[in-house]
């Protein structure tokens, strides 16, 4: 398997948030995408401090896939006290990082190593060139479009 780094995008929030919410919402964002999430790892640190991990992947064909590694850091969740349509209601605050680490798998089955096609690989890569730039193209605009859902849901 070849990983191709697409890069590294975060958005953050600091204030009123619900952190269950927020997290069904963007678990709901990458399905909807098309993508299968695992989450790989929550470590709870210093009380209302922790960060969630997942592995978020949209296969392509046998040969490509995207995958996305998200983290989520929470820090400083407190309860308080929120006023919402005229009444007061327990509410939290803090601040939110969403990370989004972007990289193209090729040969993710590991299809091409093995007897003859280990030696047409490299002619089939040379004559996809246009597909996998096109490819690119899609998985960069798929991660702008989660970040700019990201984004709206905070600013609602």
């Amino acid at each position: 398997m070849e990983i191709m780094p697409m890069g590294t995008t975060a958005v953050q929030y600091e204030g009123v948030l619900d952190d269950q919410k927020f997290y069904n919402f963007l678990r709901g964002l990458f399905v909807s995408a098309g993508y299968s999430v695992k989450e790989t790892n929550y470590v709870q640190f210093s009380g209302a401090n922790y960060v969630i991990k997942w592995i978020a992947t949209k296969v392509i064909d046998d040969y490509m896939a995207y995958r996305i590694s998200v983290n989520l850091d929470y820090r400083n969740i407190q309860e308080t006290m929120a006023v919402k349509d005229g009444k007061q209601v327990k509410a939290k605050t803090g601040t939110v990082q969403v990370e989004l680490v972007s990289d193209i798998l090729i040969d993710y089955l590991n299809k091409w190593t093995k007897g003859v096609s280990k030696f047409v690989r490299p002619i089939y890569d040379k004559m996809n060139e246009e597909v996998v730039k096109q490819r690119k193209t899609a998985f960069e605009s798929d991660i702008e479009s989660i970040k700019t859902s990201i984004q709206a849901n905070f600013n609602q």
